[in-house]
């Protein structure tokens, strides 16, 4: 996706777990599973069960960049929000 639009749909998972990191304890440390099970979690939540999810969850994974240090929810909450698209 890289020079491309993000779909709606990618923007919706990234803005949404980025409030559900926001909304938590800032200082926490996140790691490279809690990121997969979120957007998993969420694609699921607003998409069900199906090869349209998967595969979207596929996609929001790309987007969402992999956790390679130690981050807090609150910098992976920014990080979120700036692949998104800088969404508030």
């Amino acid at each position: 996706m890289t020079g491309q639009t993000l779909t709606a749909d990618v923007r919706d998972i990234l803005v949404a777990v980025a409030d559900q990191l926001a909304a938590g304890p800032h200082y926490r440390l996140i790691t490279e599973a809690e990121r997969l099970d979120l957007i998993l979690d969420e694609v699921t939540r607003q998409h069900g069960h199906g090869l349209a999810a998967l595969n979207l969850d596929r996609e929001v994974r790309v987007i969402a960049p992999a956790i390679q240090w130690e981050l807090t929810q609150g910098e992976y909450s920014l990080i979120l929000r700036a692949a998104a698209g800088g969404a508030a």
